[in-house]
This record gives C-alpha cells, structure tokens and sequence, in this order.
C-alpha cells in the first residue's frame, strides 16, 4: 500500500496521476485535509482519507495499512517543522516501513535561510525516526519561470541580478515523477538525493535561450536589485508585488550552484524535459 499526503496539491495529484499507471487504485491512499475535494480521485478506487498535520490524531489513522509513505512539505512560517514531524511520528505509529519527503537543494538544519533550515531539521527528524527515509531535494519548479520572465523583461532586456549561480530549473511534472518511483521502491536511495533538470543554468543563460528562441532579440542587463524594481515598478508592476519577486529571483541567483542529477531518470525511466522545451512553452503562450 502507497499512501501520500496533499494529494489535492498540484504536486499530489500528479503523483497520483503516475501512480495510477503503477499500481492497482486500491493500493494508494490519497491524504488531505478535505476529502470532498478527492471525490473525483476515490471514484477511481483510491482510499481517501483525513489528514491533516496541525491535528495530529487524524494520522496515524489515516497512514494505516500503508507499507510506503511519501510526505509531500508543506511551509508555515514557524511551524513547518512541527507539522512535519507530527507527520513522520503519524507514519511511525501506523507501521510505515519507508518515508519518503520532499526537500530542497541545501537543506541546512544550521543554515540563516529559515526555508532551507526547516528542511533541514525534517531531515533530522526523518534520520531520527528509525524508519528507512528519503529526502527528494527538489531543484526550483521551472514552471515559476514564467513569473521571473513577465516581471524581468523590459523593452527586450532581460534585466537580471548580478548574482550568478546556476540551477537545474524541472518541472513539476518531473519531480511528480520521480516522487512516484521513490515511493514505489524504484528509486533505492536511503537519505538525501537531488531531483533536478537535465542542466544546470544561470539567469544570464536563461536569456540567452530566451533570445534564441523567441523571434527577436533579447539580451541580458545585469543590475542591483533595486535598479531592477525601480524598472519593472515603472512598467506597472506594483511595487510591493516587484519587491517580493525580486527578494526570490535575488535569492535563487545567489544560491549555491546545482549539478545536474540522473534522479528523475533513475526513478522513472523517463528523462526530464529540457528546459529548451519548457522555455519554449513560455515564449509562446
């Protein structure tokens, strides 16, 4: 038995989806808070049941029976870690005999940024739990390009920050697909393991293919931050919507470099989309 939790989630739905093609509907118990909205998801013949992290007493019930458990985080501002935890001691009380949880790149139980230090004390806590753990370090969704692009790109300028690092930008459906073969066993790795896209590209880059495959020219303008707000602010962007954008884009592109992992293929049989193709889908729409 498979179970997962946030299976009304974008991400839970699609591991759902690639569930499906796996293994017999009976086999899969589907987790939320709500599960009225799974009725289109248990008249396919998943198990649906309650969950819900702040109460604690919904979990062990509602992981019963599964032999696997994947964990799919959820971010509260001082209180992810606690919600986590009451999940892992949920599927140690029901007899889960693997967790698997999604992270991120760089999870730090000691790190300053309080996202990556929360993974990283779930990691903890998965290590301590005694059950077998993997943690599926999902690199940055691809599909929030999109916002990055609309917000960076001035009069065919792609004003970027000045930081460079470079990530392996995947799509969810990937990270979908890779949680899916963690979950049924096909990926053996116990602990931490990076899910990421086939390169790894800095913001700088993303131009560059942006240019070459859009049908004009479009060239990168490095510049500090507020330089950036103070443009895109002037094309109509509000301002607090700029600020808070750019506090991410300035984060990723000063984030430490990400090397490309084989993950997603090893637990799917199936590489991940190129980000030609996902950039593709972006300069079109």
């Amino acid at each position: 038995m498979y179970a997962l939790t946030g299976a009304n989630g974008h991400l839970g739905r699609l591991v759902i989806k690639h569930l499906l093609t796996q293994v017999p509907a009976n086999q899969i118990i589907a987790t939320t808070r709500d599960p009225q909205k799974l009725a289109d998801i248990a008249s396919l013949g998943v198990i649906v049941r309650r969950a819900n992290f702040s109460d604690p007493t919904t979990l062990a019930a509602a992981y019963r029976g599964a032999t696997r458990l994947l964990i799919i985080s959820t971010y509260v501002v001082g209180k992810s870690v606690e919600l986590h935890k009451a999940a892992i001691a949920g599927a140690v009380a029901a007899g889960v005999k693997h967790i698997v949880y999604t992270s991120t790149p760089h999870a730090d139980p000691s790190s300053a940024n309080p996202l990556l230090a929360d993974h990283g004390r779930t990691e903890v806590a998965l290590a301590a739990s005694g059950v077998p753990w993997t943690a599926l370090r999902n690199s940055f969704y691809a599909e929030i390009l999109k916002d990055f692009i609309d917000l960076l790109l001035v009069k065919r300028q792609f004003l970027i920050p000045e930081g460079s690092a470079k990530h392996s930008w995947i799509s969810r459906e990937d990270c979908a697909r890779a949680a899916t073969g963690a979950l049924i066993g096909k990926l053996t790795t116990t602990g931490p393991v990076d899910v990421t896209g086939p390169e790894a590209l800095s913001f700088a880059d993303l131009a560059s293919r942006l240019s070459s495959l859009s049908n004009h020219q479009i060239t990168a303008h490095p510049l500090p931050d507020q330089e950036i707000i103070a443009q895109v602010t002037a094309k109509g962007v509000p301002a607090d919507a700029a600020r808070s954008t750019m506090r991410l884009i300035s984060w990723v592109a000063h984030e430490s470099t990400e090397t490309p992992t084989d993950t997603v293929e090893r637990a799917s049989g199936t590489k991940p989309t190129s980000i030609d193709t996902i950039l593709r889908t972006l300069v079109t729409a």
